[in-house]
């Protein structure tokens, strides 16, 4: 039996994303309430998906600004689930519009990461590209975004990630307002949560990408495209400006990359580093491989790469 729960801050001042997914989620399917709530909101069900089950969570503040409240009641009633997917939007000074993302989430600065299945990141992001194209929607582009925290963080907030045992990811829609009221962009990413596990019994190539910028496309592609071989599934994706800042270069970083690939279900097969991360964070990263016992290998031959 699997198990993924999905979370909606329906106040639109908090959230202008989260409503719209939910809406056409109740348009596309049906759902009856379990008798729960939270937030003083019926937690709903999807009905007609066999072995598999969804669970709809509706609330009134964003879960990733408010762990402390949070998770206490989700480990409660969602402990065993194999996925706790925050529904939200994405913006940023330089972020890219007309974009779906699929976003692990961690916190470099403490080595807090949370526990991420690859076979559920993956699984969502082609379900994303299937809907797009089948949508027709295509101004969006799919992506693996950065793991971060991607809540509202004081002081050493990130270490709260910790207090979810769940695992949890972020699903958004950026970067603009008019991305975030796309009718049709809601409607295919709520007709991807649904198919969340319809790849979970392909096999992988499981992955811990370090490097790359904040949208690295060479990451993104190496899942969505064919390839020869085991198909790519990426853990967690520890970009270049975040490796830089908190100081990944020594080798005191190993003990949080070990809790890093620690958060991977079933581990990893491989580390995958973009080309232009500069030689002590590949040092560090090669220290890590060794001592895992996997290969290293630069982004440009990933198997089947065609850049």
């Amino acid at each position: 039996m699997r198990h993924a729960v999905f979370i909606f801050c329906v106040v639109p001042e908090k959230d202008p994303v989260a409503g719209h997914v939910l809406n056409a989620l109740k348009a596309e399917f049906t759902l009856v309430p379990t008798g729960a709530e939270i937030d003083g909101y019926p937690v709903l069900e999807i009905v007609g998906l066999g072995d598999k089950t969804i669970s709809i969570v509706t609330t009134d503040e964003v879960v990733s600004n408010n762990y402390a409240r949070y998770a206490p009641i989700l480990n409660d009633r969602f402990e065993d689930a194999d996925v706790v997917g925050i529904v939200n939007w994405h913006e940023g000074a330089n972020a890219p519009n007309a974009i779906f993302t699929v976003q692990t989430t961690g916190d470099l600065a403490t080595g807090t990461f949370s526990r991420v299945d690859p076979r559920i990141t993956r699984g969502l992001l082609l379900a994303i590209e299937d809907e797009r194209i089948g949508s027709d929607l295509h101004a969006f582009q799919a992506y693996l975004e950065a793991t971060h925290w991607s809540g509202v963080k004081v002081g050493d907030a990130g270490i709260r990630l910790a207090d979810l045992r769940p695992s949890a990811i972020d699903i958004e829609i950026g970067s603009s307002p008019a991305d975030w009221a796309n009718p049709i962009a809601a409607r295919v990413l709520a007709r991807a949560l649904v198919r969340t596990f319809d790849r979970m019994e392909e096999p992988v190539q499981s992955v811990l990408c370090m490097g790359g910028i904040h949208f690295e496309p060479s990451f993104t592609r190496a899942v969505l495209q064919p390839r020869e071989g085991l198909p790519v599934a990426v853990g967690h994706v520890l970009p270049n400006h975040w490796l830089v800042s908190e100081g990944y270069d020594r080798e005191s970083r190993l003990v949080d990359l070990r809790a890093c690939v620690h958060s991977i279900v079933g581990g990893i097969q491989s580390i995958v580093y973009h080309d232009k991360l500069k030689a002590p964070y590949k040092g560090v990263a090669r220290l890590l491989s060794e001592e895992l016992c996997v290969p290293i290998l630069s982004h440009k031959k990933l198997r089947g790469s065609r850049e």
